[in-house]
């Protein structure tokens, strides 16, 4: 059985994954976008490197903070390694917050090629010209892409206009399908105003374990890539340093940040998943061990 531990930051995640691990003796695949880079640790509310399932852990530490990750790329390395795992493990915990990469991951997603692709021309562009870009060559794609989102936006305008099929249309045939047949989505999600009380006390613990230091010393030793630079409690931090921003700008934008973040991870996994929804690590742990 796949495990799917998701939900919104700072939920419990983590805890209800070392649970059922111990449970099922199963080992735990990340699912969080950040975590996977090496050194990027308090900002990330990565599992320390000393607790003693960090050995169970697959898909943490991985890249370099100077290395650029994609979904495509996160795709292929889950699929191979629950391919392994699963020869010798009867079950296997996944536990993060990244949609998208959990979608891609479990569903039939098919990723357009992107080999030798210039978006050179596009980088130089304001939001509002991509957008209206974007507005004609992919109308539809508009639904589920901000505005704001350069990335998004300029990789749907890159696979319209060197494909001649938009995004849409090739998110459209595919049948939408899950490839694996035991498997189980189960979502953290704790009321909403416990869930920000509790963000706003973690992004404090995150600043007196050290992160102003952690991302000063990222920052001397790696020539951070974009990727890297998007994690939210990076690049603020990264302003702080540039004296774009007080300490106590620096905070509260962080915390302001992540519980908008939290907001659209509830969204996202409700509206994209088959799911079963618990308040608590209690409620999801005790039903989904009372089977065996």
């Amino acid at each position: 059985m796949l495990y799917i531990i998701c939900g919104p930051t700072g939920s419990g995640k983590t805890l209800a994954a070392k649970i059922l691990s111990d449970y099922y003796d199963a080992p735990i695949i990340n699912a969080d976008a950040f975590q996977i880079y090496k050194e990027m640790n308090i900002g990330t509310a990565k599992i320390s490197q000393d607790d003693p399932y960090y050995e169970r852990h697959y898909l943490l530490d991985i890249k370099e903070p100077s290395e650029s990750f994609s979904v495509m790329e996160y795709q292929k390395l889950f699929r191979d390694t629950v391919e392994e795992l699963s020869k010798k493990y009867e079950n296997i915990i996944v536990c993060g917050g990244t949609g998208l990469y959990i979608r891609a991951s479990i569903y039939d997603y098919v990723f357009n090629q992107e080999e030798d692709n210039d978006v050179s021309d596009l980088e130089a562009l304001d939001n509002d010209t991509l957008y209206e870009m974007l507005k004609e060559l992919d109308p539809k794609s508009l639904d589920t892409i901000h505005k704001n989102n350069r990335k998004r936006v300029i990789r749907a305008i890159s696979i319209a206009r060197r494909s001649g099929q938009t995004k849409s249309e090739t998110i459209d045939q595919q049948e939408h399908k899950l490839i694996y047949e035991n498997l189980k989505i189960l979502m953290l999600n704790p009321n909403r105003e416990d869930l920000y009380a509790h963000i706003n006390q973690r992004v404090d613990i995150m600043f007196e374990k050290g992160l102003v230091e952690e991302v000063k010393s990222l920052k001397n030793r790696f020539n951070l890539s974009v990727t890297a630079k998007e994690a939210i409690g990076y690049k603020e931090v990264l302003s702080y340093l540039d004296g774009e921003l007080t300490l106590e700008e620096c905070k509260e934008l962080i915390k302001k940040r992540t519980r908008n973040y939290a907001k659209r991870q509830v969204t996202f996994f409700k509206n994209q998943f088959s799911l079963k929804m618990y308040q608590d690590v209690h409620e999801l742990v005790l039903d989904n061990t009372k089977e065996r």
